[in-house]
């Protein structure tokens, strides 16, 4: 028997958000025109609803950073999915206070890893976009690379929050 999962619609300032619970934990969000859209879930695991305890805190959290107002996201209530690596790059990217920003390389250098591309991949699968903020990741002297969503919602999301960084030169 698959699990079951509540999704609600969230209209951002980038696009329509699907956020996907179960009943203890925020499992996913996307954005709905991108190919990663609900990656890992079928259609008959998931049920639209109007009202449901974990996102209706998650669409809390989103309205207040829609506001641009800073929170503690530490009580967040993340499904325990990804690799031992990938939860410890996670966890990292929620430190990243609201505004600011660090590179690949960084977090490679204080999580003690050899590769910033393996840190790259793994924020690369983050699957709390915007409440684990791997829009704040930047690469090499904070050029604005890589991003799930794209790239324009990423410098959106960055000029939301203040954030400096470097356009790529073509």
């Amino acid at each position: 028997m698959s699990k079951k999962y509540a999704k609600m619609l969230y209209k951002s300032p980038i696009g329509p958000l699907s956020l996907v619970a179960d009943d203890h934990y925020l499992f996913g969000i996307w954005i709905e025109e991108k190919s990663d859209f609900e990656k890992g879930l079928s259609e008959n695991d998931v049920t639209v609803v109007e009202s449901h305890p974990i996102l209706n805190q998650i669409t809390s959290y989103l309205e207040t950073y829609f506001k641009e107002q800073d929170q503690d996201l530490s009580g967040l209530p993340l499904a325990p999915v990804g690799s031992d690596f990938e939860k410890r790059v996670w966890n990292y990217l929620r430190g990243i206070p609201f505004g600011q920003t660090v590179t690949y390389g960084q977090i490679a250098k204080d999580l003690q890893v050899a590769s910033a591309q393996a840190v790259g991949g793994a924020v690369g699968r983050n699957p709390w976009s915007i409440l684990v903020p791997c829009h704040r990741v930047l690469g090499a002297g904070g050029c604005l690379t890589g991003y799930a969503w794209g790239l324009e919602k990423k410098a959106w999301l960055l000029r939301h929050e203040g954030a400096s960084y470097q356009e790529n030169k073509k």
